[in-house]
Order: structure tokens, then sequence, then C-alpha cells
């Protein structure tokens, strides 16, 4: 607030001027962890959504080459900041980037899927830290992984879900299954989508299970949600039964709107499918 207004209204031309100086004195996140998590905060910040300014492209890649693998200081804390700065900017990552973001980390996941499901095996993956939480959400916003990942993240999320030692990330993970069976991506092409029969297949699964979460509406919306195009909707029999689960729900209206006619998402909407607020006047899906 030191320009005298809230950082979230601040401008997207002063972000990218605060990210430009950021980028300029980034050896400066060496100094300490809690120089280097401060650092990785603002510049996510900065320049979310990773597009839609003139050069977002370049500031992005710019900022792989001189931020990729080359975490200072390994703390919680910093890790987490990490994560959390991918995927800020992930919409204006190539998917050779994406890519290698999420290997190590779907194979994290993949063994502690194993190890949560009864299989023999170990696991590194961090599920009770805040980093874990940050890993999930970021796997989430990769939209340019091949689509067999997303069907591979999203049926270990749905087996993960009932697990009562990962009550701290149901939330997380509904919304990232939010993103991986999203009928409306946010940014990335339409080739990239999770099939419908897939995704019809995911919905039965959580109306079997009807986790508690109030992220469950957005959930419910953003697998069944109108496009009006039959290589991705669900069948209207999947969409009917939404609606009357998100009836029965007390869902906000416009929701009900979206899968019964589709349409865009509203501002509030928006926020919710981002993560958190975006810069003024910029949109997405």
């Amino acid at each position: 607030e030191v320009i005298g207004i809230h950082r979230k209204d601040w401008p997207p031309s002063f972000l990218r001027r605060i990210w430009q100086r950021l980028i300029e004195n980034e050896l400066g996140r060496q100094r300490s962890a809690a120089h280097e998590a401060r650092w990785l905060n603002l510049a996510g910040f900065a320049l979310r959504p990773g597009f839609g300014l003139a050069a977002d492209d370049w500031r992005v890649a710019e900022t792989w080459r001189v931020l990729h693998g080359k975490l200072f200081h390994p703390t919680p804390a910093c890790r987490a900041e990490w994560w959390i700065l991918w995927r800020r900017i992930a919409g204006g990552l190539t998917a050779g980037h994406q890519q290698a973001l999420a290997n190590p980390l779907v194979a994290s996941l993949r063994s502690f899927h194993r190890q949560q499901t009864g299989k023999a095996g170990s696991s590194d993956f961090p599920y009770a830290s805040h980093e874990a939480m940050e890993i999930i959400r970021l796997l989430g916003s990769l939209e340019l992984v091949p689509p067999h990942w997303k069907v591979e993240l999203g049926d270990m999320i749905l087996d993960l879900l009932p697990k009562k030692k990962l009550d701290h990330l149901r939330d997380v993970m509904l919304w990232t299954l939010a993103r991986l069976g999203a009928r409306v991506p946010m940014r990335g092409p339409l080739n990239c989508l999770v099939p419908p029969d897939v995704v019809s297949r995911w919905f039965e699964r959580l109306m079997k299970m009807d986790p508690l979460s109030q992220v469950m509406p957005f959930v419910v919306m953003q697998l069944t949600r109108l496009t009006h195009d039959r290589y991705r909707d669900v069948s209207q029999k999947v969409r009917d039964r939404a609606l009357k689960w998100l009836t029965d729900h007390a869902a906000p209206k416009h929701l009900l709107i979206l899968v019964k006619e589709g349409g865009q998402l509203e501002t509030a909407e928006e926020t919710q499918l981002f993560g958190e607020s975006l810069p003024k006047g910029l949109r997405i899906a």
C-alpha cells in the first residue's frame, strides 16, 4: 500500500514494472531464506497470470531462464513460494516448461498414491505440509500437459479424497480436479482437455462420495459446464444430475446457468478458477 493503493488493485502495467525491478535485482534473494521467499512471492504476484500484456511471453521465458532449478534456500517456506510462483504464471509457460515442472511432481504423487492405496513402496511426497497444497494446485494449473497425465492425476485425486489423513488437502484436491476436468480451459488448447467420458466418470465418483466442501459447487460446474461442443460436453443426463445437485445444495444461480446454458464466468468465478484475484482489467475463460 506504499503507493496509496492496496496491492490487489495495482494495475497490470505497474505490476510488470515491479517484475522488471525484481529480475534486475534477482541475486538479492540469496541474502536469506526470508529474502528469497518474499522475492518469489512478489515476482509471481507481479507477473500473474503469465499472459495478458504485450511481451508477457518474453517475461515468463525470462523468469524461467533466470529461476528454473535455482532455489538458493530450500526451506519449507521457500519451496512453497517456489510452487506458488510457477502456478501464478503457468498460463504463460510453454508446454515443455510445464512438462518439466510436472515430471518430478507427478512421479512423487504417483509413489504417494501407491503407498496410500495399499501397494508397496515409499514416497517423498510432503503430504503433511503447506508445500503439498501448492504442489497439487500447481499440477491443476498446468493445462498443456498431455490429457493422459490429467486423467491419471484426476484418478489419483479421487482415490485419495476419502483418506482421513488427507482431510487438510480436500479443498485443494477438489479445486485441482475442477481444473483438470474443465470443459473450458483457462488458456490452453482444446486438444489438451480430458475427454468427456472420463469427466463423466469422475463426476459419478464424486457424487458417490459427496465430500463436504465449499469448493464442490465450483467443481460440479467445471466438470459439467455446457460449451455446445459435442466433443467437450458431458451428456444431458450427467448435466441434469449436476443441475439437481447444484439446486439441492443452494449453489449460486450463475453456476446453474453455466451448466444449463453455458456462457462466460463472472469475476468471482474467474478468481476461483485462477486461485486468487487477477490484475485489474484481465479476463480469462
